[in-house]
């Protein structure tokens, strides 16, 4: 299959059977395509593109959010692998974040999961204690009947 293009850098002119572009609003029939190793031309150019702070107000919000993003992300690694009391300050700190204007989506999802666990084992305790407290009313009923 060859591909053929005209001179110019424009890249809905570039045609490849493999793969095809059709722009919004265009039909199939005027033969737009782009191939698959072409940039589409409604894409973001390469390059790094981030936040650039406006006042020092905004400079000092992006702070904090990051900061309160990473603290969400160690105290979910921490109340999922050791201490699941921690992770409703996970997801506190998570939504803190979020309001600031960062992301905190990992730190989220790891202090939902660590307060999953949290419920489950006081769920288990509950039960363990329970069955305890049945266990040994069951024992005293026994020792005393047979005395």
């Amino acid at each position: 299959m060859s591909s053929t293009h005209s001179s110019s850098n424009d890249p809905t002119q570039y045609r490849d059977s493999s793969q095809e572009y059709v722009p919004h609003g265009e039909t199939r029939g005027q033969n737009l395509t782009v191939p698959a190793n072409q940039v589409s031309p409604y894409s973001q150019p390469p390059g790094r593109w981030e936040y650039v702070p406006a006042s020092p107000q905004d400079a000092q919000q992006q702070v904090q959010a990051a900061k309160s993003a990473e603290t969400s992300l160690v105290l979910g690694i921490i109340g999922v692998v050791m201490l699941p009391i921690l992770s409703p300050f996970a997801v506190w700190q998570a939504y803190k974040s979020e309001k600031l204007g960062g992301r905190a989506t990992a730190g989220k999802v790891l202090g939902w999961v660590g307060v999953a666990l949290l419920i489950l084992g006081a769920l288990w305790l509950i039960a363990f204690f329970a069955f305890f407290g049945l266990m040994m009313n069951e024992l005293d009923t026994v020792t005393r009947s047979t005395i």
